[in-house]
């Protein structure tokens, strides 16, 4: 493997999909997979969302579970392969809203080993394999309109 000056294309693709999942849009998300795409967990994470389909009841879940969602993309980088294969590794850190009444947040770093492919001419994701680093749940507010009084007295 040797280190790929990638294009901004392959760049963006992490980023549409921290939007997609946070708006809950499944066809943004399948838009920039390739037919076949898939999410995998790596390691002991047992998730696995194939195709269109699968993406789907990949954001229906996060629907399900979560009131909001934040995806923060940090560091990626990438590599080719001597046979061309273009593989990538970013970092993370999601944060989302339990559901419920005390309102917690649970954050999740992560990092996504990416495989890409080419497909109608564009960079898709092929595989992103999400390994879990750890996990952390706190208290948090939902903002009010309130909280920007111009004292900021809601925040001290």
């Amino acid at each position: 493997m040797t280190a790929f000056s990638a294009p901004q294309e392959l760049h963006d693709l992490a980023f549409r999909y921290a939007l997609a999942v946070d708006t809950r849009d499944p066809a943004m998300l399948a838009s920039i997979f390739t037919r076949d795409g898939v999410v995998r967990g790596f390691g002991e994470n047992p998730i696995e969302f194939c195709g269109a389909e699968g993406l789907s009841r990949m954001v229906a879940q996060v629907d399900a579970s979560f009131d909001q969602t934040m995806h923060n993309v940090f560091n990626q980088t990438f590599e080719r392969a001597d046979d061309g294969v273009v593989t990538g590794l970013t970092t993370c850190i999601a944060s989302h809203i339990l559901k419920g009444e005390d309102c917690k947040l649970l954050d999740f770093a992560m990092r996504y080993h990416n495989r890409y492919a080419q497909e109608a001419g564009c960079w898709k994701f092929a595989e992103r394999r999400l390994e879990v680093v750890w996990v952390e749940t706190r208290p948090v507010q939902k903002f009010a309109a309130a909280m920007m009084a111009s004292d900021l007295r809601e925040f001290r």
